[in-house]
């Protein structure tokens, strides 16, 4: 989600009104480029993945120490 940074209402949300700290969503990529480009969002961050782990497995990875 991008975060709003200056409140604005959206034309192309039937005039929804966003406050700063609000969350907007990132369905019309778009749409959220040109926002973040006038200066209304904070560029969206993007989503953190953690590497996955084995069940039972120690911090190296290795199951059988």
């Amino acid at each position: 989600m991008a975060k709003v940074i200056r409140a604005f209402r959206d034309r192309t949300q039937n005039l929804k009104r966003y406050d700063v700290g609000d969350d907007y969503p990132e369905d019309n990529k778009e749409r959220v480029a040109y926002l973040v480009k006038e200066g209304f969002l904070a560029a969206p961050e993007p989503e953190k993945t953690k590497p996955k782990r084995k069940k039972g497995a120690d911090v190296d990875g290795d199951p059988d120490a």
